[in-house]
């Protein structure tokens, strides 16, 4: 008996410490609530943007267990990737209608580095409960072009290569900008390995931040038109969807009648504390305290 009570204790002085690993606040009500209300309060939203941070392992196991959690209660769902672009679309699809191996999937899909263990399980759960997956974003090696060349280097493309990217690029002079600007300076303060001359750049680097968001706003819609519609969950790094910007801001210019719910990240030193500014940044914040690692 006494070992058993000994047991107990252990297990219940570990279970807060994994539970305080994150808390997750509704803004509407500016109070904290648990992940099954907030799958239960998505259930109204037609679009969901999950805002992360790539190298955070209390994220990526959230998305995994919200998805599931909302596939329990909407099956006629769709899932969205910043991080597979769209002339992968149909590997993709192949995968996940089984039509050829992983092997094949991952040596054609340029897949990120932490796929393996950060969205595989994503993949994995749309494959055995045959969703579609939509390769949302614009092939780096265009939007490269842009930050390096501008606007007019997609003049040099072909028409089926401009099928990969958005047919309208709409770079705003707004707050969305100047959130971004302030980043990179403050990116660049901070780093020895940002290369010479990119402070220059700004404008055409935020201009390929733009094209980023305005063709996974298009990839969306594309596949969530389609009848009957279906809702979407799209996962992205948080900056493309933080205040219902970026991303976000585009599906909404293309069809302001949806409605869209933003999932916000947000650090926290010491004890999980938020402001009144904070409740802005989306529908939702996870408050989090891991250190993270940024691309």
């Amino acid at each position: 008996m006494k070992r058993i009570i000994i047991i107990a204790v252990l297990i219940f002085s570990i279970l807060p410490a994994f539970c305080q690993e994150y808390k997750i606040i509704d803004t509407k009500f500016n109070k904290e609530i648990i992940l099954k209300e907030m799958v239960e309060r998505l259930g109204d939203y037609d679009v969901i943007f999950f805002g992360e941070y790539h190298g955070n392992k209390i994220l990526h196991s959230l998305e995994i267990e919200l998805l599931k959690m909302f596939y329990h209660n909407n099956k006629n769902l769709i899932i969205s990737m910043e991080m597979f672009e769209r002339d992968v679309q149909p590997v993709l699809d192949k995968y996940l209608n089984n039509e050829v191996s992983e092997a094949d999937f991952l040596g054609k899909s340029r897949p990120w580095p932490n796929y393996e263990e950060d969205y595989k399980p994503l993949i994995e759960f749309a494959k055995e409960n045959e969703l579609t997956v939509v390769a949302a974003n614009i092939p780096r090696r265009y939007a490269s072009m842009i930050s390096k060349q501008g606007m007019n280097a997609l003049d040099s493309l072909s028409a089926e290569e401009k099928k990969f990217t958005a047919k309208k690029h709409k770079v705003f002079d707004d707050e969305y900008k100047k959130c971004f600007m302030q980043t990179m300076r403050n990116n660049m303060a901070h780093s020895r390995k940002m290369p010479a001359g990119m402070m220059m750049n700004l404008d055409r680097i935020y201009a390929a931040q733009c094209i980023k968001d305005d063709t996974m706003a298009e990839s969306i819609l594309q596949y969530q038109r389609i009848p009957p519609r279906r809702k979407v969950i799209h996962f992205n790094g948080d900056f493309h969807s933080r205040k219902h910007l970026g991303t976000a801001q585009k599906i909404q210019i293309l069809e302001p009648m949806l409605k869209v719910a933003v999932i916000t990240p947000l650090m926290c030193e010491d004890e999980f504390i938020w402001k009144n500014d904070d409740l802005t940044e989306g529908e939702f914040l996870i408050l989090i305290k891991e250190k993270i690692s940024e691309e």
